[in-house]
Parts: C-alpha cells; sequence; structure tokens
C-alpha cells in the first residue's frame, strides 16, 4: 500500500509539474503578445502618445513629433550620396552611392559643379521624402483636435521644407478654423527642427567652388573659422577625392566626390 501510494504520488507530481511548465509557456506566450501588440499601437499613435504624456498640446509640437522620425530617417541617405536620395553620376565607395558634385573625366583640366544649389537641391530631396507623410500628420493632427471636442474646417495643401542657419523648417500650408466654444483660425503651421546642415552645406559649395577653379581646396583654413567642424579628403588613384564634412557635436555628416585637374597615371615618374 505504501509502494502504491508512494508512485501515485510520484505520478502527481509529474503531472503537475508538467501542467506547471505548460501554464509557465502559456503565461510567457501571452506576454510577448502582449508586448508585440503594445509596440505596435504605440508605432501607429506615437504623435499622440507622446503629446498626451507631455501634457503639452499646441499644433506645431503635435506635427513636429509626427514628421521628424521621417526627416531623420532620410537625412542619413541623402547625406551618404552627397545630397540625393537616388544619384545619377557616383562612384562606389564601401558600398555607398557618392555623387560626385564636381567632375570632369578629361585629364589637366578643372572639374564642372554639378549642382550649384545644393542647399536648395538638399531641401527638395527632404521635401519630396515626406510629402506622403506630412499629409497623413495633418490628418492626423485634425483627428486630435476631434477627439477633443473641436470643429475642424480646412486641409492640408502642401509642406514646404526650407534650411537656413537655424535648421530645417516644415511649412504647412494647411488653412484650417478650429471651433469649440470660439474659433480659432490658422494660416498654416511651422515645424522648426535643430540641424547644422546649412553650415555643413555651406562648407561643402565653398569646396567645390576651389575644386572647379584650382583643381583642389585646402580644408585646414576652414577649421579655424568653424571650430564645430572636421573635413576629411581622401585621395584617389584615378584623381577622385572624397570629402566628408561633419558637425562634431551634432554628429551630421556629408559626403561627396569631385575629380578635378586629374593627372594620368605615371605622370611624374622619372623613368
Amino acid at each position: 500500500m505504501i509502494k502504491h501510494n508512494y508512485y501515485k504520488l510520484k505520478n502527481i507530481g509529474e503531472y503537475m509539474i508538467k501542467r506547471g511548465n505548460s501554464r509557465g509557456q502559456l503565461a510567457i506566450f501571452v506576454i510577448v503578445a502582449v508586448v508585440i501588440v503594445a509596440v505596435i499601437l504605440a508605432v501607429l499613435f506615437y504623435p499622440r502618445i507622446k503629446i498626451l504624456v507631455s501634457g503639452e498640446f499646441t499644433p506645431e509640437n503635435y506635427l513636429k513629433t509626427c514628421v521628424k522620425p521621417e526627416i531623420d530617417n532620410i537625412m542619413p541617405i541623402l547625406n551618404k550620396q552627397g545630397g540625393y536620395a537616388n544619384p545619377e553620376g557616383f562612384l562606389v565607395q564601401n558600398g555607398e552611392k557618392i555623387k560626385f558634385l564636381c567632375y570632369t573625366n578629361e585629364y589637366y583640366k578643372t572639374c564642372v559643379v554639378q549642382e550649384p544649389f545644393i542647399i536648395r537641391r538638399y531641401a527638395s530631396e527632404i521635401q519630396t521624402a515626406i510629402e506622403v507623410k506630412a499629409s497623413r500628420c495633418f490628418s492626423d493632427l485634425k483627428k486630435e483636435y476631434e477627439s477633443r471636442g473641436y470643429s475642424v474646417t480646412g486641409g492640408f495643401r502642401d509642406a514646404k521644407v526650407d534650411i537656413d542657419l537655424n535648421g530645417i523648417k516644415v511649412s504647412f500650408n494647411s488653412p484650417v478654423s478650429v471651433t469649440k466654444e470660439s474659433t480659432e483660425r490658422f494660416n498654416g503651421f511651422n515645424v522648426e527642427i535643430d540641424s547644422k546642415m546649412y553650415e555643413i552645406l555651406s562648407i561643402k559649395q565653398n569646396i567645390i567652388e576651389f575644386e572647379s577653379v584650382y583643381g583642389d581646396s585646402e580644408t585646414t583654413s576652414y577649421l579655424q573659422y568653424y571650430p564645430d567642424l572636421k573635413i576629411e579628403k581622401t585621395k584617389l588613384s584615378d584623381g577622385t577625392k572624397i570629402y566628408k564634412v561633419s558637425n562634431v557635436i551634432t554628429k551630421e555628416e556629408f559626403t561627396f566626390a569631385s575629380r578635378s585637374l586629374s593627372w594620368p597615371p605615371g605622370y611624374g615618374v622619372i623613368q
């Protein structure tokens, strides 16, 4: 009898352990599922969640929180490729397409500037990249107002991107009227994003001008006037130079290529 009870208890114990393991596994699966759903919701409603948590709601803050991640995504791509999302006239270095911003395929000649208005071009590339997102952000802003009991008339027309010394500005051309107890009218909204790209692109433009006139540039002269900047220049065997201009504080960097006043292989070598 004692032996029989021993085996019975043993079997019950094994059953309870297996059942406990099954319940533990089920609990883990439930927790993982909840975390996945929470992450998806956070991504979908990130602008609203952030503003609600901070307790500070303004149209500009809402739109900035919504559109800034899209700008943060496109800028590293542009910065690695000479300011172009889909560059033409480039060299491939370490798997990256680096745009020639000044180029000649001939020897003994200085290069021709490929993009004279790179700041304007850079802003245009960002504007194209965020166009769809900007429209969605504005639609979400209207829904946010409506969820707070407002009625909203008007809508999104377009979003223009400009770059200046103060940073990157996204101007939402979106005249609207917001009414609750009273009516407030907006001609549009301006979003300001901190950036030193204007300074970086201006230095780039100056380097390119030297390349087109003299065939090279002296990068160390810039550093005494711009202590936050770092300029790296790599010379390749075919005469191409790869420049990287970066801000050591913001960590923003811009890479481009130039081929100017190149010499044939073996030129100047004494036999």
